[in-house]
């Protein structure tokens, strides 16, 4: 990886507080000493919104099948 490449991801290091290894400040937990870490820009969704967005997208794409379907046999 060139040194250009490398510049663009030294703003998103940080050290484990746990072993004091740099880690990405994206991560939940550190690869090294396996503690939990406080994520700056990575928020896991909420398990029920994650739910209620599969079932939306099943009725919609459910949807556009059946008009598909539909308008193909007229």
């Amino acid at each position: 990886m060139s040194e250009k490449d490398m510049s663009k991801f030294k703003r998103h290091i940080t050290k484990c507080p746990h072993c004091g290894k740099d880690v990405l400040d994206h991560m939940t937990e550190c690869p090294f000493c396996h503690g939990e870490l406080e994520s700056y820009s990575y928020k896991p969704l909420d398990p029920e919104k994650v739910k209620r967005i599969r079932v939306i997208a099943t009725i919609v794409i459910l949807a556009l099948a059946a008009i598909i379907f539909i308008s193909a046999n007229l």
